[in-house]
């Protein structure tokens, strides 16, 4: 056999045992725009999750727009970059990060600690604990006896019952402004009461 063909042969398979063995093992990596989770208690269908009672569960959607469901007590972590849409109730711990557009309710005792761009909307309720930061263009309502800790990169708006109790900050990369508070209980960045 010709030298140069045989080295060939010998290179060209050494390049492809290497090509193999970094594809490593048969984890199938999930569609950008498919919602996985991982977690006991964790289950997606399509772009929407669900976490239930007393588990936890890390739930990924990608670039896509996604719905995560937290039910009583469990541990949740949604993380989009699209728009996450959370609805956490009842005693549960939710976390995540959602991109612009996202929807936030925490409503009963729920905990929760989120990050979402421009456009988003909340709503903490009941006895919720809210920790938010927000981009631009957002709304908050924080009703009944809630508690609301929000900051806001710009033009947003935290409607606050007078029952609840809230703190609000404005500015990018957390710059720690104070909010404007309206005489009709609003706190406000860039925008007037």
């Amino acid at each position: 056999m010709n030298p140069t063909l045989q080295a060939f042969r010998f290179a060209s398979f050494f390049v492809f045992a290497l090509s193999a063995a970094a594809c490593g093992g048969t984890a199938a990596v999930p569609a950008p725009n498919v919602a996985s989770c991982s977690g006991a208690g964790c289950v997606c269908a399509a772009s929407a999750c669900t976490c239930v009672a007393g588990n936890d569960c890390h739930a990924e959607c990608g670039v896509a727009a996604c719905a995560l469901d937290c039910t009583s007590a469990a541990k949740c972590n949604g993380n989009t970059e699209g728009a996450l849409s959370l609805d956490c109730v009842d005693t549960s711990q939710c976390k995540g990060h959602g991109g612009d557009g996202s929807a936030i309710t925490c409503s009963a005792s729920s905990d929760c600690d989120l990050k979402a761009g421009a456009d988003s909307a909340a709503t903490c309720s009941d006895s919720a604990r809210c920790k938010l930061n927000l981009g631009d263009h957002s709304t908050v309502s924080c009703l009944d006896t809630a508690r609301c800790e929000i900051k806001c990169d710009g033009d947003c708006t935290v409607n606050c019952a007078a029952t609840a109790d809230c703190s609000a900050t404005c500015g990018p990369n957390d710059a720690g402004v104070g909010a404007t508070s309206c005489p009709d209980g609003r706190l406000v960045c860039g925008v007037s009461c």
